[in-house]
């Protein structure tokens, strides 16, 4: 089985749940408002409650298909469904949308440090250098990866609380009225790109097996969605409430200029620091789970009883696909109009529910599949 020869460690609930939310939120959390106010306007926010909604769909889904099929990953139980085969076609198409997603957030991430911290640093640098650091923990494992997740992630959470609460004084209620000024359609245009991020999760099917109670799984999807979509709608308020929609939708990284904008009795300023420490880690922790699913993939998919020899190929891999997008608008361009329909469309409901249908069809599967 794939827990005793490729991934020996183990993790809790409650490290599941904070490694999906570090899958999900740090990307979203960044650059989704621009992108859904755009569409929305001030009706951004029931965007993102529309994409939460469907985010636990494909929560379900992904967590339902897995537990018809005990201890085994994604990539092992669509060849049991599929074929031998069609199974494998199914496993590399995963491995690369593994690559490509993970070689779009470094770019992603590489380009916010870039003009926030150092403009003048090459962005390779920063490819090289996180894609270093990252390889180091997917090496050490998936234990070693939760673990170090765990110790930091709810230190980010609670300093993005507290900086949005003390950019109170700053926001407009107002700024959200009139509701419903957009219709049924440009709310929902305007869910579709959260909602390919929260969609994501689709990667949890690869860790399931790794759980130490594997039943917790629907708990623990279901509960990483719902605080991912508590922190990405109070990020879009605070964001509305400070600028207004038009001057939100303009802006490449809304949240972040929130945050720089909160000055409390000329004393207590310079809040970006924060957000920049916090998205380094959260970014980080995101490119660390895409490149150990990418990795512990490629190896399943090879036969390896060990991934860790392919650790290093792969980071060299991401880091020449991340070095082929031109520019950050080029970039945003590509996760506004074909990232939903590619990732979401294909990767994180399509697939899955072909094999749910399969495998309910031929009678797959331990659980009544």
């Amino acid at each position: 089985m794939v827990k005793a020869m490729l991934e020996q460690g183990k993790i809790d609930s409650k490290q599941a749940i904070l490694l999906l939310i570090s899958l999900v939120l740090p990307t979203a959390i960044l650059t989704a408002p621009a992108i859904t106010v755009k569409q929305a306007a001030q009706d951004a926010w029931l965007s993102i409650i529309v994409a939460t909604m469907i985010g636990l769909l494909i929560a379900g889904l992904v967590t339902g298909l897995s537990l018809f099929f005990p201890g085994k990953t994604l990539l092992e139980y669509a060849e049991e469904i599929l074929g031998r085969l069609p199974g494998k076609m199914v496993g590399l198409l995963y491995i690369w949308w593994f690559l490509h997603g993970n070689a779009l957030i470094l770019d992603e991430y590489a380009s916010f440090l870039c003009s926030a911290l150092m403009p003048d640093t090459p962005v390779i640098v920063f490819f090289v250098f996180v894609t270093v650091v990252a390889a180091l923990a997917v090496h050490s494992g998936l234990e070693v990866l939760s673990r170090f997740n765990q110790l930091f992630l709810p230190l980010v959470l609670g300093l993005l609380l507290v900086v949005f609460l003390l950019a109170a004084k700053d926001m407009e209620a107002t700024r959200l009225l009139p509701v419903f000024d957009k219709d049924a359609a440009a709310i929902l245009k305007g869910a579709v790109i959260p909602a390919s991020w929260f969609g994501e999760i689709v990667i949890f099917a690869l860790l399931i097996p790794f759980l130490d109670r594997a039943e917790e799984a629907p708990r623990v999807a279901v509960t990483a969605i719902l605080i991912c979509g508590l922190y990405l709608l109070i990020c879009i308020l605070v964001v509305i409430m400070i600028f207004g929609p038009h001057v939100s939708a303009r802006w490449i990284f809304p949240t972040f200029n929130a945050i720089r904008v909160v000055s409390i009795a000329n004393f207590l300023e310079r809040l970006e620091s924060i957000a920049i420490a916090v998205w380094m880690f959260g970014g980080f922790a995101k490119i660390g789970i895409f490149y150990y699913a990418a990795v512990l993939s490629s190896a399943q998919w090879l036969g390896l009883k060990d991934y860790r020899p392919l650790v290093a190929p792969v980071g060299v891999v991401l880091v020449a696909l991340a070095a082929l997008c031109r520019n950050i608008v080029e970039l945003l361009n590509f996760l506004a109009t074909a990232w939903p329909p590619y990732a979401l469309g294909l990767f994180e409901a399509g697939i899955p529910l072909l094999l749910l249908v399969v495998a309910r069809a031929r009678g797959r599967g331990g659980r009544g599949a």
